[in-house]
This record gives structure tokens, sequence and C-alpha cells, in this order.
């Protein structure tokens, strides 16, 4: 029940993610970047191109099959992130790197 609860949490707050981003992505990665950045997401910036290959994953797992659910858990405990911002992230690269997987999203 407690995973269940987060996952809402995560799937309200990853809406938001797909809400502000922009429709016509003219550059995709600084787009996804700037999302996240303004949600509070930081990391240090040797670590740039690993974020953004991180958000390119979340669009492989869709393709592979994965669930929010499991989006949420698997990067929230890669990453020691909450849940909610783990489904902020989701949201942001599947708006960001591929917008046919929204309806996965919440």
């Amino acid at each position: 029940m407690k995973t269940t609860f987060a996952c809402v949490a995560a799937a309200l707050l990853a809406g938001g993610a797909l809400w502000g981003a922009p429709a016509a992505l003219a550059d995709p990665e600084g787009d996804f970047l700037s999302v996240i950045a303004e949600y509070g997401i930081t990391w240090p910036s040797e670590k740039t191109a690993q974020v953004i290959e991180t958000g390119y994953a979340v669009c492989q797992d869709w393709n592979n099959g994965a669930t929010f659910e499991q989006e949420v858990l698997d990067l929230a405990g890669a990453t020691g992130w909450s849940n909610g911002d783990a489904g902020y992230f989701i949201g942001a690269a599947t708006g960001a790197f591929c917008p046919e997987y929204e309806y996965k999203v919440g």
C-alpha cells in the first residue's frame, strides 16, 4: 500500500513535468535539463552526459515494456531520490525524448 501511494504521488509529479515541458522541443536535451533543474534536481556538471543518458534510458525502458511503477522504483533505488523526484525526472525525460510514451506516465 505504501509503495502504491508513493507511486501515485510520483505520477502526479510526472504529469506536472509533462505539462511543464515545451511541446516542440528544438533542443530536447537542453530543455530536459532545464525542466529538471527548475524542479530542483541537481547534479555535478561533469555528470551532465550521464543525466541525459539516464533520460534516454527511460525511453528504452518504455520500449521494453516497463511500467511507471517499475521505472519510479528502479530510478529511486539507483539514485537515492524520493519516488516523487524520480517520477518528475521520468515525466520530464518522457516529454523531452519519447513523447509517444506519455500515456505511460500517470
